[in-house]
């Protein structure tokens, strides 16, 4: 971009321009003190993760969880840490919005205020990165009017109209942008010819967009959480940073999932990185597998809070 050569032209930059500009920023902030590059942008992550944990905290207390627990959990997790610290990826910044607008929506009905603060919110974590994509369909029974979830995807692509000239750009790496083939559960088969990608992609889409709009009525932190390990389980590409999805939300709830899918994701991730022989294909379908149980898990306890308690009986 500083360069003049546009923003999407080596189909390195997937997403909606902010984070180019944030970069941007931190570049002329290295040049101007001299801090290396790598080291703003990893302490600029971690301080959003600090955020997070902070958010965490609040929504942990309002639905009954031990806050400290919660936040803790969330700040030692090695996948987490490793993404940010390690990797330098920036999806906990989209994951805030997420969770700041999980925050401002305290129940399932319309606040005061319409709903228009997580509308904000998710306007941002979509825009940031387009890993929450789906998300805001969760509140289309939770805001004044439903039509107001189409404020995220209206800002969104407003974002993109002064880059209008490298359109196909944008359609080939930011609209179909699919992930990196790995051996990881349905990725195998991209692996296998890259012409299973799109298919794979519209299946995990429409799987996912299936599950956001079921949900509208759920508790949404479980919601939120399901509709990421549904995207994952049918993902026709993974990363160490995708894991970061479930596991930022899935730590108001805890339990075996969580702590499965940590420990493979870091299995795979460290397997992956010091060249475990092995490590490149079975640990994937591990993740994968834990991902799969996660969500049965979770599907469970959702279909078990929709079903009506039994009428007492009366003498």
């Amino acid at each position: 971009m500083s360069g003049g050569e546009g923003l999407y032209g080596t189909g390195l930059n997937n997403y909606a321009p902010i984070w180019a500009g944030v970069l941007r920023l931190v570049e002329l902030g290295s040049q101007g003190t001299g801090v290396p590059f790598e080291t703003l942008v990893r302490s600029l992550i971690t301080a959003v993760d600090l955020l997070s944990a902070g958010v965490l905290w609040r929504i942990a207390a309002g639905r009954g969880t031990d806050p400290w627990k919660v936040a803790a959990l969330f700040l030692v997790n090695p996948v987490s840490i490793w993404t940010t610290g390690f990797q330098g990826q920036f999806d906990n910044v989209s994951l805030l919005f997420l969770l700041i607008a999980v925050l401002r929506t305290p129940g399932r009905s319309a606040t005061r205020d319409g709903g228009w603060p997580a509308m904000l919110s998710l306007a941002l974590s979509v825009s940031i990165k387009q890993v929450t994509a789906l998300h805001p369909i969760l509140w289309i029974r939770r805001v004044r009017h439903p039509a107001m979830v189409l404020a995220p995807y209206a800002f969104t692509a407003a974002l993109f109209v002064p880059f209008l000239s490298e359109w196909r750009a944008i359609r080939d790496h930011v609209l179909r942008y699919s992930g990196v083939p790995r051996s990881y559960g349905l990725s195998e088969l991209v692996l296998f010819d890259d012409r299973f990608s799109l298919p794979v992609g519209i299946v995990c889409f429409a799987a996912g967009l299936y599950t956001a709009w079921r949900l509208t009525k759920a508790d949404l932190v479980r919601a939120s959480l399901v509709v990421f390990l549904v995207l994952l389980f049918l993902a026709p590409g993974f990363g160490t940073q995708y894991a970061v999805w479930p596991l930022t939300v899935g730590v108001l709830t805890g339990g075996a999932g969580y702590f499965l899918v940590t420990a493979t994701t870091l299995a795979w991730t460290l397997g992956s990185h010091f060249g475990i022989p092995g490590s490149g294909r079975w640990m994937g379908h591990l993740v994968w597998l834990s991902v799969g149980f996660w969500l049965f898990r979770e599907a469970g306890r959702l279909a078990r809070s929709r079903v009506p308690a039994a009428p007492e009986n009366r003498v």
